[in-house]
């Protein structure tokens, strides 16, 4: 098949799933985005992928952003022609939220890719059975009738012992003022859709910050650190809100599917 002049031909096991991850990411770095695909067994050449990207940004469907993060490289975003080809695929995000987000950029840039690393970090344990992104998180919500209660950073589902667990995941990089928790204890309080509640946070001071204007909550919350959870992931120690017992989170996850099947709910564990 001829292609016109300057055009560009997508490969459907290529291209697509590396404007996906970008934009499920929103940012990401040159290194970052090379793992992600290299986990998914869809790239193995760092010089093709290299290729690619260039080929992607010089297309127009990937941006290069000129402000490098600090010792992290280049950082991409999907470009608004990018976004309407996988809008056009079949990829589940509601435009207009991205475009919301994409005004704000450099806001975005360290929770963006600290939270890819938390992401990383899942996918090569092997345990990750699915991460359903904040992009899909918001399609869902503004465009159906059977979303979640708050725009989570991320909705995981790992397999711990042959079971999968589900939980809805928050990376808290800086403290909201006090009047934001109430709002997002009143809708963990009314989720049917995710048991467990995970936040994970860079420091200690926040790490108690949250657990304490959560400690009311009706749900358990659980809090940990972020370092910790990449270097750990689910045998993170977590404090509950509201208590000052730490358990590790796949305890909290195994636990409750150990209620499940026998109908009894150990001490500490909330539906």
């Amino acid at each position: 098949m001829r292609y016109c002049k300057g055009s560009i031909a997508l490969s459907l096991t290529r291209d697509y799933p590396l404007l996906r991850q970008v934009l499920h990411s929103v940012l990401i770095t040159h290194s970052q985005l090379f793992e992600f695909l290299k986990l998914d067994y869809c790239v193995s050449s760092r010089n093709a992928f290299n290729n690619r990207v260039l080929r992607l940004v010089k297309h127009g469907l990937l941006i290069r952003r000129d402000r490098r993060s600090v010792n992290r490289g280049a950082v991409y975003s999907v470009s608004e022609t990018g976004a309407l080809e996988l809008a056009g695929s079949g990829e589940q995000f509601a435009h207009s939220s991205f475009q919301r987000r994409s005004d704000s950029v450099h806001r975005l840039v360290h929770h963006s890719l600290e939270l890819n690393e938390i992401h990383l970090a899942l996918k090569r344990t092997g345990s990750l059975v699915y991460w359903m992104p904040e992009t899909e998180i918001r399609s869902r919500n503004d465009l159906t009738s059977h979303g979640y209660w708050k725009y989570y950073d991320a909705v995981v589902v790992v397999r711990i012992a042959g079971r999968d667990c589900k939980f809805a995941l928050e990376y808290e990089r800086t403290a909201k003022a006090a009047r934001h928790y109430l709002d997002i204890r009143q809708r963990i309080e009314q989720e049917v859709s995710v048991d467990h509640f995970l936040y994970l946070v860079p420091n200690y001071d926040l790490l108690w910050f949250v657990a304490d204007r959560l400690s009311e909550c009706r749900r358990a919350v659980y809090v940990g650190m972020m370092q910790e959870f990449i270097e750990q992931t689910l045998m993170l120690q977590v404090r509950r809100s509201g208590s000052p017992v730490c358990t590790t989170f796949a305890s909290v996850l195994t636990q409750h599917k150990a209620a499940q099947r026998t109908g009894f709910l150990f001490p500490g564990v909330a539906v």
